[in-house]
């Protein structure tokens, strides 16, 4: 009888499987690079195979998604490749592992009004989006793994664009021993979301609670979280190739009398502001973006211009990125610290086809840093021949 069934499971899996689309995408991001480092007068130098664009803390990146796809249902899926640190006591290098960045079913239900989506989330409707922030509220924030949810997405058709959903979610923060857990404390996790698009705007938001049995003795790790990105749509309506973004996150809301077992909870807001005009013949564009830690007292402002030319009908993309921040801390008084780097960054970038592209990047930055008992100043230069293929 159990082999019966199993035959019968495995029939209803294939027949699933079979009546559903394969899709596979996937970034394969590798390279040469090269630093010099000057640090008061001392000198360094190394090399190795990598790619430093986004290449998080692996040898570059490689990234797959396979995903099923019906008529109304699906399941994705996405891999990455990440860097574990290993404790002092090993000798040998950090791990370097394929991680799940999510793995989730979903199924759109009444005319595609409704969609639930259950698993290890991601590619969440009202994220960060990029480019220089991309930040989610179902996952761990800086890279960290997916939890286990249930998403749910209301897309009334009465307003076009509009989606209402909400995600029933694994807390992140471990609760005191002896606390007692109720009922009520499944749903104090929850993501609360909206989006709004049109052709003159796109709004999202998005707002992550944390459990109030994360009292004080708890190891609190992030507290309240949000996320929210602002398109002004109609500024590309009104001159062509011209649009302007911007994007944010925040974590360490609503932890006052928490710890994160070592300390204050080092909350932060970070806002990052995009303008950009790319017309057939250049690209010229300004991001800044700005950092409030209000727990810590430290600020950061960072501007970076840049200005591409196309040539033979983009296949060859040449110019220059610049860039400068400056940072405060004035936690105390008596030790006020400054530091300031800007840097210069040519580029040749080569478009081969439509799924690869060559870089060849160069930059030199310089450092600067003070307080009233330390001052530093050193530079560092990088050339890095970077190769992206995409699918």
């Amino acid at each position: 009888m159990k082999k019966i069934i199993t035959i019968l499971v495995c029939f209803l899996i294939g027949g699933f499987l079979f009546a559903l689309d394969t899709e596979l995408t996937g970034e394969i991001k590798t390279g040469f690079y090269t630093e010099w480092k000057e640090i008061e007068n001392e000198k360094t130098t190394y090399s190795r195979l990598l790619n430093n664009e986004d290449a998080g803390g692996a040898e570059g990146r490689l990234r797959m998604g396979i995903n099923l796809i019906g008529e109304n249902f699906g399941i994705r899926t996405r891999f990455s490749q990440q860097e574990f640190l290993r404790g002092a006591s090993f000798a040998d290098e950090n791990l370097i592992r394929m991680v799940i960045d999510y793995t989730y079913a979903y199924i759109n239900v009444f005319d595609n009004q409704f969609k639930f989506s259950a698993g290890l989330l991601g590619e969440s409707p009202w994220g960060t989006g990029g480019p220089d922030l991309d930040e989610q509220l179902e996952c761990v924030p800086f890279g960290g793994p997916p939890v286990m949810g249930l998403r749910t997405e209301w897309k009334p058709a009465f307003i076009p664009g509009l989606n209402l959903g909400f995600v029933l979610n694994k807390a992140e923060d471990k609760f005191p021993q002896d606390a007692t857990i109720v009922f009520g404390d499944i749903f104090l996790e929850s993501i609360v979301g909206i989006v709004w698009e049109n052709d003159y705007f796109a709004f999202r938001f998005g707002y992550r609670f944390d459990r109030a049995v994360d009292g004080p003795t708890a190891a609190v790790r992030f507290g309240d979280r949000f996320t929210y990105r602002i398109e002004a749509r109609i500024l590309t309506k009104l001159i062509p190739n011209f649009s302007v973004w911007a994007n944010g996150y925040g974590f360490g809301l609503n932890t006052e009398g928490k710890s994160a077992g070592h300390g204050t909870i080092p909350g932060f807001i970070m806002n990052w502001l995009y303008i950009l005009y790319e017309p057939e013949q250049f690209s010229l564009g300004l991001n800044t973006g700005y950092r409030d830690g209000f727990f810590l007292d430290e600020q950061l402002l960072e501007v970076n211009p840049f200005f591409y030319l196309k040539f033979f009908n983009n296949v060859l993309n040449v110019g220059l990125k610049a860039g400068m921040d400056f940072g405060f801390n004035n936690a105390k008084p008596d030790y006020d610290i400054f530091y300031n780097n800007w840097f210069l960054e040519p580029k040749i970038k080569l478009n081969i086809n439509s799924n690869l592209y060559a870089e060849f990047v160069y930059r030199y930055t310089s450092h600067a840093f003070k307080s009233l008992e330390i001052k530093k100043d050193n530079t560092t230069q990088w050339f890095n021949i970077r190769l992206v293929f995409s699918f």
